[in-house]
């Protein structure tokens, strides 16, 4: 039964009276097969409205891979307001059960109310509309989570349209005479323009990668294998080619927690894997690409982390800059412009303070737990995909529950997934009411392939 029995008559309940109503027509007879065809389609749409959400939902986040103008990205949520209204009887529902919905509404509340004592000109991030759209949006994919299917499929949806355009992007990057596979730096050519930048596109890669390996180690048929297989490699080869180190690590902590879930077929994924690496080292003679990456050191992180943790100190230790100060350092401080602390948990406490530190500690952690008690069920996607987005976010990022930071990917690195494992985990675990051994026997059966 899922939580379909949960929600059982509430459309007839709120909607039965609206397409029941009386209608004064000059020919009843016409106007009762029109009447018919709506309702039929009206009844379509509404039994189907989570996978109609689902679909608005991919499709906007879609952009993170395609949209090169942050601005017009969230100008798009407009499109999303007709879907999530379809799916309100959902979205109140899940709201008033899931825990860790609430969690997450008092650290973005937090984060708000910090604006406060904040140093002006304050930017979007952590502002009213900021925050009550990452709770709307959070909401609206808990609610695509509890349909375990539904969720799957997204992520894999993004998974391969990430690959078609790491493809299109490699081809149109190299393809260009004045850029070498062994010196320039891979990037997202859709969304980055020249120069910029090879450390969010292996970002990207990295985070995608680890869905293809998944979706690889699950797939029946040698025919679904074979196009995982190729997803994989291609986000493999351009998360070798951006050179991002971040990324890479991001990588290696999303496929180890995969690896912890899949070691017996762990094969399948690897091979693959391992192949598209070494094609990478030898098309830029791998000696000299691995010497480059050893060399450029730590880029100046140690620095700028330094600089941030000596200016933390007593009040601002505890509430912090508030959320909207600008958290740059200054050309003149450490010989080059920082745009943001490049660490997303560095960002929490030099905005948030130990409060907001604490309040995304309780969030992240909450999620984890969950991701591991749903791994050990078999549902063994969430945890390696939201360890490769918080891996990633360790030496990079900026805010993570807003959709206006300097890097803007860690929504869809971190928020997608933990609130997509946070409506299964509502629908799949036990509450704290049973026995953590408890099965529920009206659960669906896990969703294994795309």
């Amino acid at each position: 039964m899922g939580n379909k029995g949960q929600y059982r008559g509430m459309g007839d309940r709120f909607f039965s009276p609206l397409l029941d109503l009386p209608m004064r027509v000059g020919s009843m007879e016409g106007m009762s097969r029109l009447r018919g065809r709506a309702r039929e389609c009206w009844i379509c749409c509404w039994e189907r409205r989570e996978a109609l959400l689902a679909l608005a939902l991919g499709l906007w986040l879609f952009g993170f891979w395609a949209a090169q103008d942050g601005w017009h990205h969230r100008r798009a949520l407009i499109l999303l307001v007709p879907f999530l209204l379809f799916g309100m009887d959902r979205m109140l529902a899940v709201a008033r059960t899931v825990r860790w919905l609430w969690a997450v509404t008092l650290l973005v509340g937090w984060q708000t109310l910090s604006r406060v004592w904040g140093e002006p000109p304050l930017v979007p991030a952590g502002g009213t509309g900021d925050s009550v759209w990452v709770v709307i949006l959070g909401v609206a994919l808990v609610v695509v989570g509890r349909r375990g299917a539904l969720a799957v499929c997204l992520i894999g949806g993004l998974a391969v349209l990430g690959a078609a355009v790491t493809a299109y992007s490699l081809w149109v990057f190299y393809g260009d005479p004045a850029h070498d596979l062994a010196i320039d730096r891979f990037r997202n050519v859709l969304v980055y323009s020249e120069g910029l930048n090879p450390v969010l596109t292996g970002m990207l890669c990295s985070s995608a990668a680890v869905a293809a390996g998944w979706f690889a180690l699950r797939s029946s048929g040698w025919k679904t294998g074979l196009l995982w297989t190729a997803v994989l490699v291609v986000l493999v080869f351009g998360l070798m080619a951006s050179q991002s180190r971040g990324a890479m690590l991001g990588f290696v902590v999303g496929f180890g927690a995969l690896l912890l879930f899949e070691w017996r077929s762990c094969h399948i994924a690897l091979v693959p894997m391992v192949l598209s690496v070494a094609v990478y080292f030898i098309a830029v003679q791998g000696g000299n690409a691995a010497g480059e990456l050893i060399e450029r050191g730590s880029t100046g992180r140690l620095a700028i982390y330094q600089w941030f943790l000596d200016r933390l100190s007593g009040l601002e230790f505890l509430t912090g800059r508030g959320f909207g100060t600008l958290s740059e350092i200054p050309e003149e401080e450490l010989g080059w412009l920082v745009h943001h602390p490049h660490s997303s948990y560095l960002t929490q406490l030099v905005l948030g303070g130990l409060v907001g530190m604490g309040l995304l500690l309780l969030v992240l952690f909450w999620s984890i737990r969950d991701s591991l008690r749903l791994g050990a069920l078999g549902q063994s996607l969430w945890a390696p995909v939201l360890a490769c987005g918080l891996g990633s976010l360790l030496f990079d990022g900026a805010e993570i529950f807003s959709l206006h930071s300097v890097p803007r990917l860690e929504f869809l690195l971190v928020v997608v997934p933990a609130c997509l494992l946070a409506g299964q985990a509502s629908a799949r675990l036990p509450s704290p009411g049973k026995a953590l051994g408890t099965e529920d026997k009206t659960r669906a059966p896990e969703q294994t392939t795309a």
